[in-house]
């Protein structure tokens, strides 16, 4: 397997392998950071943390993206760039260095394979495209959608509901989505 090293961004806001968001930073006091991520060669890792307790916890399970663009309007601290999850990865160790930014060594995680829907999988497929129509934006973010390939379907449904993240952890440290499949159609038929 391979690793790397790269910047480490660490977010309440989850993204997935062939997931796209938009990540807001602040122009004034991210300036360093941002220099970081534009120059890195490895992309940016964008790792999940939750502090739903008394303490942050930072979870190991990320995802390498790229910046695909970005934008900074004049008179707005806040710059946008537009970023594509590329794998996941395990952070092994993460050291700071002397500009404050968090670097990780990082060992690449396999993609979970396609998987062809089942007639019963069809709902989470329904369920998502009703999802991308009342809300477009998000529908907008996804220019390659792939309704009928269930690895995709799931990574997508992880990244949009509110679990708890260390549920999302374990479902994203298996090496296919059948478990994550499995959890998420528990989810939709529990809601009925």
């Amino acid at each position: 397997m391979t690793t790397f090293n790269m910047p480490l961004l660490f977010q309440k806001r989850h993204i997935l392998p062939a997931g796209r968001m938009h990540l807001y930073l602040s122009g004034i006091t991210h300036i360093t950071t941002l220099r970081a991520l534009l120059l890195s060669k490895t992309g940016i890792g964008i790792c999940m943390f939750s502090n739903k307790s008394s303490r942050k916890k930072l979870y190991n399970i990320g995802t390498r993206v790229t910046i695909e663009d970005f934008n900074h309007e004049p008179n707005n601290p806040l710059i946008r760039l537009n970023i594509y999850g590329q794998e996941l990865f395990k952070i092994t160790t993460i050291e700071q260095g002397n500009d404050d930014i968090m670097w990780g060594k990082c060992l690449q995680l396999p993609h979970w394979p396609q998987q062809q829907l089942t007639t019963e999988q069809q709902l989470l497929s329904t369920r998502l495209q009703l999802m991308f129509n009342k809300y477009p934006d998000l529908d907008k973010l996804h220019h390659q959608q792939e309704f009928d390939n269930l690895s995709w379907l799931c990574q997508r449904w992880l990244e949009i509901l509110p679990l708890p993240t260390q549920e999302k952890q374990t479902l994203l440290n298996h090496p296919d989505c059948l478990q994550a499949c499995d959890y998420l159609m528990s989810k939709i038929y529990t809601q009925h």
